[in-house]
């Protein structure tokens, strides 16, 4: 008797709650296997609780972060661009050395020799290679620098 009128009474709890749209009912049991939680009461020791709502939901200020957000892709393309200037810097710098290394290579070469017939040939092989080594270098030189004028009008764009 005892538990139909136990069960009479949480079938009424659970019709009363699903009929309510300000409140939800929901129960607690603990088990052997640790506590649960349910929607319906899982023994006679269940308890019971509320869980009040309001009509009016709240929510946080509604915020919009694209600009946020555009301002950080903006960012992180301007810290990439100026990457990529240093990086072109430093291969300028780097075709600089090569160049004068091998300058001074060449010079060297001519240094060595002791015959004058020699010299003279070989100041002409030496002077051809130095035309070549300078041909080369201006080459590079201009590829690198049309892409670092290319690099400053995208990082002044987004600056």
């Amino acid at each position: 008797m005892f538990q139909t009128l136990r069960y009479i009474l949480y079938s009424s709890f659970l019709l009363i709650s699903f009929f309510s749209f300000s409140d939800t009912t929901y129960y607690k049991c603990v088990t052997e296997k640790g506590t649960t939680f349910s929607q319906l009461p899982c023994d006679e020791e269940a308890t019971t609780y509320k869980v009040n709502t309001t009509g009016n939901q709240y929510s946080g200020p509604k915020v919009d972060y694209t600009k946020q957000l555009n301002e950080l892709e903006r960012e992180r393309l301007l810290s990439g661009l100026q990457a990529e200037l240093r990086s072109n810097n430093h291969k300028l710098t780097i075709l600089d050395r090569n160049k004068q290394r091998a300058e001074y290579k060449q010079q060297e070469r001519l240094n060595h020799i002791l015959a004058v017939d020699d010299k003279k040939r070989i100041t002409k092989d030496i002077t051809e290679k130095l035309k070549m080594i300078n041909k080369e270098y201006k080459k590079d030189v201009s590829a690198i620098d049309k892409q670092i004028k290319i690099l400053e009008k995208k990082i002044a764009k987004y600056q």
